[in-house]
């Protein structure tokens, strides 16, 4: 009798250690198959258990369903986000057609038949409406490079001579604004994979930044780090203490504008259309704030791999 109760007890014994095996060893399995499934949403698996188990179907079935939910809605999401990008399209486009022609109008008229009070006002039109301008060409911008279509075009690109261009280019606005604009840009930087409208795009975007908030100088350095083959440049501005945030990512961030821009005549999409465009040439774009004697200092970074061996 006492043998019989031993092998029971042995027996019970190895039967529950080998349940609880297959337990641990299904609900670890069912935990990594989680983990990848909600990574690719979009690839619509569904969770399997690897052994057959009562307990366990509820909670797989719960799992399911929900995960179905979230693709539901996932894709409800990504629909309106294409409405609304075609909307934002068609509007920019209808708007910027009798606005173009409101600024030729308003060009020809003959300044010298008003008075001084009224030649103000026409100023004022004028530059009301290329901010409108400018504003809606930014809606149009970001709707496209965030759209699914769109496509860049990598070549291998010479990023010192574009940044040094770009710099050129902004060079009689910094000296409106009287800003020192400060080059330090490395000659000798490999090849980046890029497209050159999108590069010039993030470099104009970031220069106006910097001029339409910068507050008496901005640094614009390039780097290239030989064993890693990567560039890094950065565009280093002061700035007034009361424009410091409590997170500079915000900066990015397509739903956040400064205050200040409505004043400056910004829309705070420059730096979502640059750090879009930044992400899609497989680049890393991130601001911080700094301290130089005793200077309140905004540094935006990018880093993009080079490592092709002709330029262009």
């Amino acid at each position: 009798m006492t043998n019989f109760i031993l092998l029971f007890l042995a027996l019970a014994t190895a039967y529950f250690a080998l349940r609880f095996f297959r337990l641990h060893r299904s609900l670890r399995k069912t935990a990594d198959d989680l983990t990848s499934i909600s990574a690719s949403l979009e690839e619509n698996r569904v969770l399997k258990l690897p052994y057959p188990d009562k307990e366990l179907e509820n909670l797989q079935k719960a799992i399911n369903q929900n995960l179905q939910a979230l693709r539901t809605q996932r894709l409800t999401y990504q629909k309106k986000e294409n409405r609304l990008r075609e909307e934002i399209e068609n509007i920019s486009h209808d708007l910027r057609t009798p606005l173009t022609a409101i600024l030729g109008y308003l060009k020809m008229l003959d300044t010298s038949a008003l008075n001084k009070e009224n030649q103000e006002y026409l100023n004022i039109a004028i530059r009301k409406s290329h901010t409108l301008q400018d504003l809606i060409g930014e809606f149009y911008e970001l709707s496209r490079v965030t759209s699914d279509n769109y496509q860049l075009k990598l070549k291998p690109l010479n990023v010192s001579r574009l940044l040094r261009e770009a710099c050129l280019d902004q060079y009689k606005l910094f000296e409106k604004e009287h800003l020192l604009l400060q080059l330090e840009i490395s000659e000798d930087a490999p090849a980046l994979p890029g497209d050159a409208d999108a590069l010039n795009r993030i470099f104009s975007n970031l220069l106006q930044n910097s001029i339409r908030y910068g507050k008496s100088r901005l640094l614009v350095s390039l780097e290239a780090s030989s064993p890693e083959k990567t560039i890094r440049i950065r565009f280093s501005n002061d700035i007034r203490p009361e424009q410091r945030l409590s997170d500079p990512s915000l900066l990015f961030d397509r739903f956040y504008m400064q205050e200040q821009s409505r004043t400056h005549g910004g829309t705070g999409l420059g730096l979502t259309i640059a750090a879009t465009l930044t992400q899609l040439m497989n680049g890393k774009i991130e601001a911080a704030y700094s301290e130089e004697n005793a200077a309140e200092l905004l540094t935006i970074t990018l880093v993009f791999p080079g490592f092709c061996s002709h330029i262009i």
